[in-house]
């Protein structure tokens, strides 16, 4: 643990401490509250965060004494699981579970598919999982949530003198972040009033909304799994464990939580349902897909995975593969919002020749492409997966926190844009890459051991050893 985790956490719980009696219908808003939110893009706070001489309030001295940190706040909330009858719930927050793979492994009668805004409501046929919406479960006057952000000032004035919490930014973000998470618990609180329900599945409980949900679930005895939403790269985004079993891909992911305080019989290997989804697809026809990117046959296809903030990397890259034209080059943006930063959108620009795979499944890329160019990101993996060698570029803003998730690759970890380069076009003219094989097996092993296509029948597996 460097000095900015440590100092990380040490102030996400001065926080959670401080302001632990500021609280809507029992549940504190700074234990729900997305705390990586509140610091992330504020220079000042990142700043103290990387400083060895700032003292916090609390004292941590081992990565172990995370996860006993956060269960002192929790406690309250865990009650003995007995609520076991009921439908299974899923809740949509970065789920990733495949339609179609959810009804083919769980009786739709018997569950929920519960989103935060939906449009349709309940189901058409029995052979539908209903849907739900927490939208329709809140109902909450404006003048109270005025009453609370003004509370939250006076509570932040008394606290002004501590390194964190007493910047303007941090303040201000948390203000704006309480008009959500009151409702969220109110509908939380209304949702798992008026349905009777056996277990709760989620893909986080790093966002407000599934960490709400999952604590007034456990309050009500209710048992909860969350899955691995991705591959660890930091940790900010999967500690600490909130739900009754934390679901992860592989052997290497234990030992990982472990070193963070978890208890083994809280973490299942099941793997991700969305990954079974490599072999169940029907994916594009490699002649469809050939005239979908309108592509030069004669040539090998690598499909090269772009940040939206760091793009100078994969820009080198690109200038070096175009001056030996002897690739087709597909470039996978980031989703949503991301897709739209300035630096995507300069890339676009200055390369409008290459091939953008827009709204396209990332797996009918993988199954169609020769190669994959990608930062540390869980598509590494995926593509391992689909048998495809993976060269990676290292992103620089995580030098500070990294887990180093994929530290056992290091010799196709590159800092250089032309080292990438020749590697990958040397490899791609070779008859057989032995070498990446052995590696992405070995890698396999212990990161993703599951036979392709069964994780969402192992997930099936924990939510009935835990609901009969």
């Amino acid at each position: 643990m460097n000095t900015f985790e440590r100092n990380y956490w040490a102030s996400c719980l001065d926080f959670i401490n401080a302001f632990k009696h500021f609280s809507y219908l029992g549940v504190p808003l700074p234990l729900v509250c997305p705390y990586y939110l509140l610091v992330n893009e504020n220079e000042a706070v990142l700043k103290k965060l990387e400083g060895k001489s700032t003292v916090m309030n609390t004292q941590i001295t081992s990565e172990s004494q995370i996860q006993a940190l956060f269960d002192k706040h929790f406690a309250p909330f865990k009650k003995k699981v007995n609520n076991t009858k009921g439908k299974v719930v899923f809740y949509e927050n970065v789920l990733r579970f495949p339609e179609q793979l959810m009804r083919a492994n769980f009786t739709p009668s018997k569950c929920i598919m519960l989103k935060r805004k939906s449009k349709v409501y309940g189901s058409s046929s029995k052979n539908e999982i209903a849907v739900d919406s927490l939208e329709g479960y809140q109902k909450i006057q404006k003048n109270t949530i005025n009453a609370y952000q003004r509370k939250a000032m006076v509570h932040f004035e008394k606290a002004k003198k501590h390194p964190i919490y007493s910047n303007k930014g941090f303040r201000e973000k948390f203000i704006k972040q309480i008009p959500s998470m009151m409702i969220q618990i109110l509908s939380a609180k209304n949702f798992f009033e008026k349905n009777q329900v056996s277990c709760l599945v989620t893909g986080t409980t790093n966002s407000s909304d599934t960490r709400i949900l999952t604590l007034v679930a456990a309050s009500k005895g209710i048992p909860s799994i969350c899955l691995q939403h991705g591959v660890v790269m930091l940790e900010f985004g999967y500690l600490p464990r909130v739900a009754t079993y934390q679901a992860v891909y592989g052997p290497s992911d234990i030992e990982w939580y472990k070193t963070k305080g978890l208890s083994d019989d809280s973490l299942k290997s099941i793997g991700h349902p969305r990954f079974d989804e490599l072999v169940t697809r029907n994916t594009l026809s490699k002649k469809a897909f050939a005239g979908h990117f309108n592509l030069d046959v004669g040539k090998k296809t690598i499909l090269m995975v772009i940040h939206h903030i760091e793009t100078e990397f994969p820009e080198a890259i690109i200038e070096n593969l175009d001056k030996k034209d002897s690739v087709n080059i597909i470039i996978k943006q980031r989703n949503g919002k991301q897709r739209k930063s300035e630096k995507t959108l300069a890339l676009q620009k200055k390369f409008p020749h290459l091939k953008f795979a827009d709204d396209m499944h990332l797996y009918d890329l993988l199954n169609n492409v020769d190669a994959v160019v990608s930062y540390e990101s869980t598509i590494v993996l995926e593509a391992m997966l689909a048998k495809k060698p993976v060269y990676i570029w290292r992103l620089k803003s995580l030098h500070s926190s990294s887990t180093n998730y994929y530290e056992d690759l290091h010799m196709y970890i590159h800092d250089n844009p032309q080292t990438l380069v020749d590697q990958m076009i040397a490899v791609m003219n070779a008859q057989r890459n032995k070498n990446w094989e052995k590696r992405c097996q070995k890698f396999l092993s212990t990161h993703y051991p599951h036979k392709s296509g069964t994780s969402s029948a192992k997930l099936k597996a924990l939510v009935d050893s835990i609901t009969k």
